[in-house]
């Protein structure tokens, strides 16, 4: 916009530039003025109203509610001064889409707020902006400074939001582990990770102070300057289309819900494959000394090596393990530890302490990580069912556990490597016992809550995590194709849900190019 005029009068302006008469103008104004409009106040004819001189608020504003004498709806529309056509800007359909863009740019804002969490904990709460929302266009920058950081916070809480569980594998399997393990990988290999949420700790529990000159040496500008604050926690929104992409409709729902910008991850969102180069050479991965918080982490470390691996992965469960080992050499995962500590009433082979008794008995057969953080009095940052705000919790709830439960120790003999939810780890059933034997002995179903993560309805047994099935576990078989009732004394019957067979569980909302549904 030109600067405004200020110091040319009209007065000394020649004849042809000369101003007309404010009565002239008022009178031709009178002559022109529509009827049914006698109520209406007389137009203001500044003279100075080109060159800014007049009154500010004569400005003509573009967007003004069509009540509005200085909107373009009062001077260009049907009962306007200017012919009334109501064309152009003036049109109905013109300020219909106005208001509906207002509406959008209303609605994208409560995302906002939203994705960020800044309707968490008010505008007091340190940790407000400390979550970084990561698409793909500041990837690389803050790939750059978590490879700065990682160093001096070398442990990292971690959760991932995926859409659901569509798939269940047919066929025999061996040991009821082999059928856990072949659920997690067909729907893994089917599915694409919607975010990754991860945060940094030191030794002592601190995350990265908001200053980063205090937490690393070198600096992004924006972050070296103070503009906007270091972040502790990073959520990465991967690419996801709801038109090409297979999903759970539940699943994606809940996460809707929860707050996740759909459409801005099929825009927006990162290329998974390129964000696996990064990772790999992120000093994040595959070293000893960088240890990685998780709670009931079997599908969330399933996509981290697909990430980094760019293809299917291993069919067999223990090619897998080793690919678990090389790139995650040290885990923990909290779930795990509290159940062992459940089982046999032990920490670190200790016995509990009185407080780490009372926290186990209090939280009981609940098994959820909101459930624990409760407990030992861990808040929650940001949305719940977001990959930031629960890889935040995970991190902090890890840090209670170890002080109130663990005495301040964690031995990493016991609990280094172990993964609630993968080869039926934390039981006293080894994967060598047939499905068989575990069926009768556990009796144990399990449902997937709506990221996938598994629900526990243990009633009162501590046997190994399970894979959510519509039969009693056992042997897997493929459903036979007369539909005969299923011989089910031995524990043995269709692991397909929905009663129908087939390979895929029931999900809506997709098909597959080849006709599978």
């Amino acid at each position: 916009m030109p600067p405004a005029v200020r110091n040319f009068n009209h007065q000394v302006l020649p004849g042809p530039f000369s101003h007309p008469q404010q009565s002239h103008l008022h009178h031709l104004a009178s002559q022109h003025q529509p009827s049914g409009s006698s109520n209406l106040p007389p137009p203001s004819f500044n003279p100075h109203h080109a060159l800014n001189q007049g009154n500010h608020n004569s400005n003509i504003n573009l967007f003004g509610q069509s009540g509005n004498g200085n909107g373009l709806a009062a001077g260009f529309g049907s009962t306007g001064g200017f012919g009334g056509g109501g064309t152009g800007l003036a049109s109905q359909a013109a300020m219909s889409g106005f208001a509906h863009g207002a509406a959008l740019q209303q609605q994208q804002q409560a995302r906002e707020q939203i994705r960020r969490g800044s309707n968490v904990g008010g505008s007091k709460n340190p940790m407000k902006g400390r979550i970084r929302d990561v698409w793909r266009g500041n990837l690389a920058q803050e790939m750059q400074l978590l490879r700065s950081l990682v160093e001096k916070y070398p442990y990292i809480s971690m959760d991932t939001e995926f859409p659901g569980i569509v798939a269940r594998p047919m066929g025999a399997f061996t040991t009821k582990a082999d059928y856990h393990y072949q659920t997690l990988r067909c729907n893994v290999d089917l599915l694409k990770v919607i975010q990754l949420g991860i945060t940094l700790f030191n030794e002592s529990g601190d995350n990265p102070p908001p200053q980063y000159q205090e937490a690393a040496g070198l600096s992004p500008p924006s972050y070296e300057n103070g503009l906007i604050p270091c972040p502790c926690t990073w959520q990465f929104n991967f690419q996801f289309s709801t038109q090409d992409d297979m999903y759970n409709q539940d699943s994606i729902d809940f996460l809707a819900t929860a707050g996740l910008d759909l459409d801005l991850h099929e825009k927006q969102g990162i290329d998974p494959s390129e964000f696996g180069a990064m990772l790999i050479s992120s000093g994040m991965v595959m070293f000893d000394d960088v240890k990685w918080i998780s709670f009931h982490s079997g599908y969330d470390f399933g996509y981290l090596v697909k990430l980094m691996l760019c293809k299917p992965l291993p069919e067999d469960e223990t090619a897998y393990r080793k690919l678990l080992s090389i790139f995650f050499p040290a885990i923990y995962d909290i779930k795990f530890m509290i159940k062992h500590a459940q089982r046999y009433g032990t920490a670190n082979d200790a016995p509990l302490s009185p407080t780490a008794s009372t926290i186990l008995q209090s939280l009981g057969q609940k098994s959820g990580l909101q459930d624990l953080a409760d407990e030992l009095g861990v808040k929650r940052v940001g949305t719940a069912h977001q990959a930031g705000s629960d890889s935040l919790l995970t991190g902090r709830t890890f840090w209670e556990v170890r002080k109130m439960i663990f005495n301040g120790t964690i031995d990493d003999e016991k609990y280094l490597g172990q993964v609630w939810g993968l080869n039926g780890a934390g039981s006293a059933l080894q994967s060598s016992m047939t499905a068989f034997q575990q069926a009768n002995l556990s009796g144990i179903e399990e449902t997937p809550n709506l990221n996938g993560a598994a629900i526990y309805a243990q009633n009162g047994n501590q046997g190994p995590p399970s894979t959510p099935g519509s039969s009693q576990p056992g042997l897997a078989s493929t459903p036979n194709q007369q539909n005969q009732p299923n011989q089910s004394s031995n524990g043995m019957g269709s692991m397909t849900p929905g009663g129908g067979g087939g390979v895929f569980g029931a999900f809506r909302g997709f098909t597959r190019g080849d006709g599978v549904r």
